[in-house]
């Protein structure tokens, strides 16, 4: 993609003078537009291609997160924040893997995780010619559509049974990439640690430094019942970091603003965040409730509510960032900049027209469409499972009988697989906890869309919130063969089929897919065809030296070993040491050890280097990513940036950003002196010393 960028910018006429380079370290980039020029003339090093492919091939994508193939028979480094899910979908009240963690010391022993598939990149193309061809002189009410189908043609061309093809929009519209990944959908658990240790300090800690966690564990990847055999790993060093050491950052950031509108981001700062951060403040207030009626609605509790407190924490950093006045103008700054440089170039001003105008009248829109769209289709029965399964099959049954052109994105024929592997995934459900989310949902719905607003009323029936969740959550969907015969009948068994959750869903259905059309058509595609202008605009400004917006997809950044000085003087070293772990446990949640750190402390060294502290740029997404030393060798596992990372959503800030890592010496002090792995530390040692 990098040749065809570069053609791009040559072949058009700049705007103005070249606006000065992106702060040094900062960016999250495409593997194919690593900047090794730029990172050669700042650090004095930058890897070659054969190290961006040897890495690429090596690292992977999971659910919501990223993680490293770190053996030969596939054993994958992650967070253990990344796999929360499945530990809890193991446990049981008599076999508490929260509480206890998990350790498989056999390969008999290690468990396979519901619903989790593993992806590693193996190619990419650019695919915008493609796009813009299907899209050329469509309305923009029409465009987010057409532009849907045609990527829906692309993935379904290119995928097959092992291969996940994905079209990857990059610049906000002006490039578009299609991503060819190896799909491993049988991944079991081989190591997880206490859930206290891995997120010793809670939420107090959360998104700050110091910290003392051991946020990582391991998984393996299968294939027919065997374990994967992946020579394309990377090996793992368990000697030291260095102060000022240069180090990179490969994972796949879930998403950044840094390209989008000021109307964009108004409307975020002033209705959607303080939106969400009331949403989330509230169903912390249940999920806490529940915790506490016993140990094991605790364990029930427990992925949902850190992913509620991370989430409540984040956006209300986000929000934060945006609030402030510097923070806002250094966004309005780029804007206006690239503004001007459009002004001074007519064929620019042809090109783009209106398009801030059109992009603000599409937020006036929304604020409109906002909480239906929110209520009945994007966020509709949000942390159900039983809500997101009947969805799923009453929908699927449906669009699975179009053309794949016309089908609801979610559904097209390169990403059923993954509708398929959820619907029939084996998870355990507990009814109480459903009506929590399902009882929140439904009492919001009728807040803010109100009592007597039709789609409410034709959601919600005669009954109340509380009462139509509590029937709701005795579905029999509970039950994965059930669901599994309702997915194989097709229309014709959803249709005769008398669950209540399924027969709820099919009830107003048509309402959702309403406001879902309504939405794309005047607020999706009218944004989505306005940026690609801008993103033209902006390619003729500043040519391809770019990066772009973080989309969930494999990026690459870099940085080094290095604290940070707080405006008020204070100094934050790189590195935390095992000895602070000690001197912050308080015996008192969240700073309790387990017992197994508490009987080890005599033989760790006080000195080895536990959590570090990198100026790489990261933002959500790259939690579990494998920090690499210049040889691309993992020398921990990112877990968290610090508390002025939140603002990493809209930009950079090199003085004050910061990524968090557990480094491979803690790993490897956990695996050897408190748990006993000996058998998985000789697997990953026999790597790193070359072993096959």
């Amino acid at each position: 993609m990098r040749r065809n960028l570069r053609a791009a910018a040559a072949a058009i006429v700049v705007l103005g003078l070249a606006a000065a380079p992106a702060s040094s370290e900062e960016g999250m980039w495409t593997f194919d537009n690593f900047p090794a020029a730029r990172m050669q003339s700042e650090m004095g090093w930058a890897p070659d291609q054969a190290w961006l492919d040897r890495v690429m091939a090596g690292t992977a994508r999971l659910p919501g997160c990223s993680a490293s193939n770190v053996s030969a028979e596939g054993l994958v480094l992650t967070n253990h924040h990344c796999v929360i899910s499945c530990v809890t979908a193991l446990a049981t009240a008599e076999a508490n893997y929260i509480e206890h963690g998990f350790m498989a010391r056999a390969r008999a022993e290690e468990r396979r995780c519901p619903n989790m598939s593993v992806q590693v990149l193996t190619g990419l193309r650019d695919v915008t010619q493609e796009i813009e061809a299907a899209t050329a002189g469509v309305a923009a009410d029409a465009f987010a559509r057409t532009r849907n189908a045609e990527m829906a043609r692309l993935e379904r061309d290119c995928s097959s049974a092992n291969t996940r093809c994905e079209v990857v929009t990059l610049y906000q519209g002006g490039r578009y990439a299609l991503y060819t990944y190896r799909r491993y959908d049988d991944v079991r658990l081989v190591f997880a640690p206490e859930h206290g240790m891995a997120a010793f300090g809670g939420d107090p800690d959360n998104f700050n430094f110091p910290r003392y966690d051991i946020d990582f564990s391991f998984l393996r990847l299968y294939e027919n019942d065997a374990p994967a055999a992946t020579p394309n790993h990377l090996r793992m060093r368990f000697t030291p970091l260095e102060e000022n050491e240069i180090v990179l950052i490969a994972g796949n950031p879930g998403r950044t603003s840094r390209l989008r509108t000021t109307a964009e981001l108004a409307f975020e700062r002033d209705f959607n965040l303080p939106w969400q951060i009331a949403s989330l403040a509230e169903i912390r207030g249940r999920l806490i409730a529940y915790s506490q009626r016993g140990p094991d609605e605790a364990r029930i509790a427990s992925s949902a509510l850190q992913g509620v407190e991370n989430s409540f924490k984040g956006l209300s950093g986000r929000r934060q960032a945006l609030a402030d006045p510097d923070g806002f103008g250094r966004v309005a700054a780029a804007q206006a900049d690239l503004q001007n440089r459009v002004r001074r170039n007519r064929a620019a001003q042809r090109e783009v027209g209106d398009a801030w105008g059109e992009i603000e009248r599409a937020q006036a829109a929304y604020r409109g469409m906002f909480y239906s769209y929110q209520y009945l289709e994007a966020r509709a029965g949000e942390r159900s499972l039983l809500f997101t399964w009947a969805r799923d099959i009453v929908r699927a049954a449906e669009e699975r009988e179009k053309p794949n052109a016309e089908r609801l994105p979610r559904y097209a024929e390169a990403r059923l697989p993954s509708v398929e592997q959820n619907v029939r995934a084996e998870r355990p459900v507990t009814p109480a906890f459903e009506e929590i989310h399902l009882a929140f949902w439904l009492s919001k719905l009728r807040e803010h869309l109100t009592v007597d607003d039709p789609m409410a009323r034709r959601v919600l029936g005669a009954e109340s919130p509380e009462a139509l969740a509590a029937r709701l959550s005795q579905s029999r969907l509970a039950d994965p063969a059930y669901r599994a015969q309702l997915w194989e009948g097709g229309a014709a068994a959803v249709a005769a089929s008398d669950d209540p959750m399924i027969r709820f869903v099919r009830a107003w259905d048509a309402d959702a897919r309403a406001v879902r059309a309504r939405f794309v058509a005047e607020v999706e595609g009218p944004v989505a065809r306005a940026h690609e202008r801008i993103a033209r605009a902006r390619f003729r400004a500043f040519g391809d030296n770019r990066y772009p917006d973080a989309t969930f997809s494999p990026r690459i950044s870099y940085g080094r070993v290095e604290g940070w000085s707080e405006p008020s003087g204070r100094v934050t070293p790189a590195f935390t040491r095992t000895a602070g772990l000690y001197e912050r446990a308080t015996g008192h949640a969240p700073f309790v050890l387990s017992q197994r750190w508490i009987d080890a402390r005599a033989r760790l060294d006080p000195d080895a280097i536990f959590n570090v502290s990198t100026s790489t740029d990261v933002i959500g997404g790259n939690s579990g990513s494998p920090l690499l030393d210049r040889e691309a060798r993992v020398v921990g596992a990112v877990f968290d940036g610090n508390i002025h990372s939140l603002g990493g959503e809209y930009f950079y800030d090199r003085a004050l950003n910061r990524s968090v890592t557990v480094a491979a010496t803690a790993i490897r002090t956990a695996l050897a002196d408190v748990y006993g792995m000996g058998d998985l530390l000789a697997e990953l040692e026999g790597e790193e010393a070359g072993a096959p």
